[in-house]
């Protein structure tokens, strides 16, 4: 039975770290999915100028514009919903 007890703290302190761990690793998800998000409207501005220089292909280029922008803004909305459910865990 001693060994049990003795054993109870080092799991404790297993699982909280292992959860520590887990809230990094999530926060760091949540930068990357911003820093995507960021890439992909650079990627919709490079679009938009390209549309606006090369006219026959204008509909093409402006319509992935608006898949870039739409992919960064689910990117975006994936870290505002990821982060706010770590913080009402904690």
């Amino acid at each position: 039975m001693d060994d049990q007890r003795d054993a109870e703290p080092e799991i404790v302190v297993d699982r909280r770290s292992a959860h520590d761990h887990a809230h990094e690793l999530q926060r760091r998800i949540e930068d990357l999915a911003e820093r995507i998000a960021d890439s992909e409207d650079l990627v919709a501005a490079a679009y938009e100028e390209s549309a606006r220089l090369r006219p026959h292909e204008a509909e093409r280029l402006r319509e992935n514009a608006r898949q870039a922008r739409e992919y960064a803004e689910r990117e975006r909305t994936f870290a505002r919903d990821s982060a706010a459910a770590r913080h009402s865990e904690s």
